[in-house]
């Protein structure tokens, strides 16, 4: 088997993990349900992921390295305003294959509560995003005391205005109004 095909066996059985965890919720996540969604044997999905703690991490890594080349893309040839609103603003679901990804998110960091493992990983991807703000709004704002605070502040208010999204309590565009009134007290 070619390096194409094994990244492809394995993405399809990533891809299949998402999608039992956006229909059925983390809960449902197990071998046989992931086994069954991506088409493939238990024994497939057990010959690449040996356990469901491998699955959770491949697919939650799978995610954040995802996110990580969406924004790189968005923020390529955008100034830095822009780049820092494509950073702050991604978690706001604005379509509904977004809220779908969205919400499969949440469902990680509500699992990290028991999982130190999913833990580390989603607060190491929360301080990369944390030190990407902080120096896109100390450039953008040079005397903002605090550029860490601000980040922090920004980061805070974009992650509840996606929740109030995704339980119907807000619009994409309400949260995006609120977000960059937000942004705008930092970066006039």
């Amino acid at each position: 088997m070619d390096s194409s095909e094994h990244d492809e066996r394995r993405t399809a059985i990533i891809h299949a993990v998402w999608q039992v965890i956006a229909q059925r919720g983390m809960g449902a996540v197990s071998i046989r349900n992931v086994a069954a969604a991506a088409g493939a044997s238990v024994g497939r999905v057990q010959y690449w992921f040996p356990s469901k703690d491998e699955l959770l991490r491949a697919s939650l890594e799978a995610m954040l390295s995802n996110a990580a080349r969406l924004h790189a893309d968005a923020a390529g040839g955008v100034d830095d305003r822009e780049a820092l609103w494509q950073l702050v603003g991604h978690p706001i679901p604005r379509a509904e294959t977004a809220r779908a990804g969205v919400s499969v998110f949440h469902q990680y960091v509500a699992a990290a509560f028991n999982h130190p493992g999913l833990a580390r990983m989603l607060a190491r991807a929360k301080e990369g995003e944390e030190d990407e703000t902080a120096r896109l709004l100390g450039g953008l704002a040079p005397g903002l005391d605090d550029p860490r605070a601000a980040a922090r502040s920004l980061m805070a208010t974009a992650d509840g205005l996606s929740m109030r999204v995704l339980i119907g309590g807000l619009t994409a565009a309400e949260a995006e109004r609120t977000l960059r009134a937000e942004m705008d007290r930092f970066v006039s």
